[in-house]
């Protein structure tokens, strides 16, 4: 399957572009893509990514379509859908 990956704020800076396509095997997790990504990109994404034991970080909050989901929801990547990840934004 291809899943569409957007990227905001700091993650969108790490991975030098706002959006790119995954291909995927049909029972990969979230946190399948999250090592797909992170092996891709290398350390800075990671780090932004990833806690230092390889869990995805609870401060990035995963979207599939319109739908806020968690880290370890089953099921729930097809072909054709778009994973956002909305990375923490500072300021006031």
């Amino acid at each position: 399957m291809v899943v569409t990956v957007e990227y905001t704020a700091q993650l969108k800076r790490a991975a030098g572009k706002a959006r790119e396509d995954f291909e995927l095997d049909d029972s990969d997790t979230l946190v399948d893509l999250v090592n797909v990504i992170t092996d891709r990109h290398g350390d800075e994404l990671s780090r932004l990514l990833k806690t230092a034991d390889g869990n995805p970080q609870s401060t990035v909050i995963p979207f599939v379509g319109d739908d806020q989901v968690r880290w370890d929801a089953a099921d729930i990547l097809r072909d054709g859908v778009t994973v956002t990840l909305l990375s923490p934004i500072s300021g006031g």
